[in-house]
Protein backbone atom coordinates (compact mmCIF):
# COMPACT_ATOMS: atom_id res chain seq x y z
CA UNK A 1 0.00 0.00 0.00
CA UNK A 2 2.96 2.37 0.74
CA UNK A 3 4.49 1.76 -2.41
CA UNK A 4 1.35 2.31 -4.58
CA UNK A 5 1.09 5.58 -2.43
CA UNK A 6 4.41 6.33 -3.10
CA UNK A 7 3.80 5.88 -6.87
CA UNK A 8 0.81 8.18 -6.99
CA UNK A 9 2.51 11.08 -5.14
CA UNK A 10 5.48 10.83 -7.50
CA UNK A 11 3.01 10.64 -10.60
CA UNK A 12 1.27 13.48 -9.15
CA UNK A 13 3.77 15.70 -8.74
CA UNK A 14 5.97 15.28 -12.09
CA UNK A 15 2.50 15.95 -13.74
CA UNK A 16 2.14 19.03 -11.94
CA UNK A 17 5.93 19.70 -12.47
CA UNK A 18 5.24 20.02 -16.13
CA UNK A 19 1.45 21.57 -15.44
CA UNK A 20 -0.88 18.92 -16.78
CA UNK A 21 -1.83 17.59 -13.32
CA UNK A 22 -4.79 20.17 -12.99
CA UNK A 23 -5.99 19.68 -16.44
CA UNK A 24 -6.20 16.08 -16.22
CA UNK A 25 -7.66 15.93 -12.87
CA UNK A 26 -10.49 18.26 -14.48
CA UNK A 27 -10.68 16.28 -17.17
CA UNK A 28 -10.68 12.57 -15.95
CA UNK A 29 -11.88 13.33 -12.42
CA UNK A 30 -15.34 14.19 -12.91
CA UNK A 31 -15.46 10.91 -15.95
CA UNK A 32 -13.83 8.65 -12.84
CA UNK A 33 -16.51 10.11 -10.49
CA UNK A 34 -19.51 9.44 -12.69
CA UNK A 35 -18.21 6.11 -13.62
CA UNK A 36 -17.83 4.62 -10.09
CA UNK A 37 -21.33 6.41 -9.18
CA UNK A 38 -22.79 4.03 -12.22
CA UNK A 39 -21.06 1.23 -10.89
CA UNK A 40 -22.59 1.48 -7.82
CA UNK A 41 -25.75 1.76 -8.80
CA UNK A 42 -25.72 -1.44 -11.49
CA UNK A 43 -24.34 -2.95 -8.04
CA UNK A 44 -27.62 -2.10 -6.22
CA UNK A 45 -30.22 -3.28 -8.88
CA UNK A 46 -30.53 -0.06 -10.86
CA UNK A 47 -29.73 -0.67 -14.24
CA UNK A 48 -31.63 1.98 -16.26
CA UNK A 49 -30.03 4.80 -13.74
CA UNK A 50 -26.48 3.13 -14.23
CA UNK A 51 -26.64 3.73 -17.95
CA UNK A 52 -27.71 7.40 -17.72
CA UNK A 53 -24.91 7.89 -15.24
CA UNK A 54 -22.88 6.01 -17.58
CA UNK A 55 -23.75 7.69 -20.97
CA UNK A 56 -23.26 11.30 -18.96
CA UNK A 57 -19.43 10.21 -17.92
CA UNK A 58 -19.03 9.25 -21.49
CA UNK A 59 -20.70 12.51 -22.87
CA UNK A 60 -18.48 14.31 -20.43
CA UNK A 61 -15.12 12.48 -21.58
CA UNK A 62 -16.08 12.85 -25.06
CA UNK A 63 -16.52 17.13 -24.26
CA UNK A 64 -13.61 17.10 -22.41
CA UNK A 65 -11.65 15.32 -25.32
CA UNK A 66 -13.13 17.80 -28.18
CA UNK A 67 -12.82 21.19 -26.33
CA UNK A 68 -9.21 21.52 -27.86
CA UNK A 69 -10.11 25.01 -29.57
CA UNK A 70 -10.08 25.18 -33.10
CA UNK A 71 -7.71 26.55 -35.84
CA UNK A 72 -7.39 30.53 -35.35
CA UNK A 73 -7.18 30.11 -31.37
CA UNK A 74 -4.22 27.66 -31.86
CA UNK A 75 -2.45 30.01 -34.26
CA UNK A 76 -2.83 32.74 -31.42
CA UNK A 77 -1.59 30.36 -28.76
CA UNK A 78 1.41 29.87 -31.25
CA UNK A 79 1.98 33.10 -31.84
CA UNK A 80 1.75 34.15 -27.95
CA UNK A 81 4.44 31.93 -26.97
CA UNK A 82 6.49 31.92 -29.89
CA UNK A 83 6.30 28.23 -30.93
CA UNK A 84 5.87 26.72 -33.93
CA UNK A 85 2.79 24.57 -35.63
CA UNK A 86 4.94 21.34 -35.04
CA UNK A 87 6.27 22.09 -31.59
CA UNK A 88 6.14 19.52 -29.50
CA UNK A 89 4.81 19.15 -25.37
CA UNK A 90 8.89 20.25 -24.33
CA UNK A 91 9.19 23.35 -26.71
CA UNK A 92 5.54 24.82 -25.54
CA UNK A 93 6.61 24.38 -21.59
CA UNK A 94 10.02 25.90 -22.49
CA UNK A 95 8.16 28.84 -24.39
CA UNK A 96 5.56 28.94 -21.39
CA UNK A 97 8.51 29.70 -18.68
CA UNK A 98 10.29 31.80 -21.19
CA UNK A 99 7.03 33.84 -21.48
CA UNK A 100 6.40 33.53 -17.73
CA UNK A 101 9.97 35.52 -16.73
CA UNK A 102 8.30 38.82 -18.27
CA UNK A 103 4.35 38.31 -17.68
CA UNK A 104 4.71 37.29 -13.86
CA UNK A 105 3.28 40.18 -12.01
CA UNK A 106 6.93 39.83 -9.76
CA UNK A 107 8.87 40.95 -12.73
CA UNK A 108 6.53 43.68 -13.67
CA UNK A 109 4.00 41.78 -15.63
CA UNK A 110 0.15 40.87 -14.72
CA UNK A 111 -1.90 38.34 -13.54
CA UNK A 112 -4.13 38.71 -16.58
CA UNK A 113 -0.71 38.28 -19.41
CA UNK A 114 -0.32 34.97 -16.62
CA UNK A 115 -3.55 33.86 -17.18
CA UNK A 116 -3.13 34.23 -20.74
CA UNK A 117 0.39 32.39 -21.13
CA UNK A 118 -1.30 29.35 -19.33
CA UNK A 119 -4.24 29.34 -21.39
CA UNK A 120 -2.41 29.33 -24.46
CA UNK A 121 0.30 26.46 -23.41
CA UNK A 122 -2.92 24.45 -22.02
CA UNK A 123 -4.70 25.16 -25.38
CA UNK A 124 -0.84 23.39 -27.17
CA UNK A 125 -0.94 20.78 -24.97
CA UNK A 126 -4.77 19.72 -25.44
CA UNK A 127 -4.06 19.95 -29.25
CA UNK A 128 -0.96 17.95 -29.05
CA UNK A 129 -2.37 15.33 -26.51
CA UNK A 130 -5.31 14.76 -28.97
CA UNK A 131 -3.11 13.53 -31.52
Amino acid sequence: MLIAALAVAGLAWWMHSRGELLPALRRWGAVAALALVAARMLETGRPLLAAVVAAGAAMWWYAARAKVGDGRAAAAAQALLGVAADADADAVHAAWRRGLATAHPDAGGSSAAVQCLTEARDLLLARLEAR
